[in-house]
């Protein structure tokens, strides 16, 4: 799912940064089948959904702050 303003290959490296950094596992977003697909090579802008995309970014941001 693309996201306005956002290269989707540098929105997926981005968020695949912010899942590792967060030390959450990827299923508090991504169901069984999604993982399996991501590990299949599926990019996670086109795995999540809007509101996880948004929440991962806001998290980068709220940590840039800190």
């Amino acid at each position: 799912m693309p996201v306005g303003g956002y290269d989707p290959e540098d929105l997926d490296d981005t968020l695949e940064e912010l899942m590792n950094a967060t030390g959450r596992d990827p299923s508090n977003w991504l169901t069984d089948e999604e993982l399996r697909q991501w590990d299949e090579g599926e990019s996670l802008v086109d795995l999540l959904d809007e509101d996880d995309i948004h929440e991962l970014l806001q998290k980068d941001g709220d940590s840039a702050s800190d």
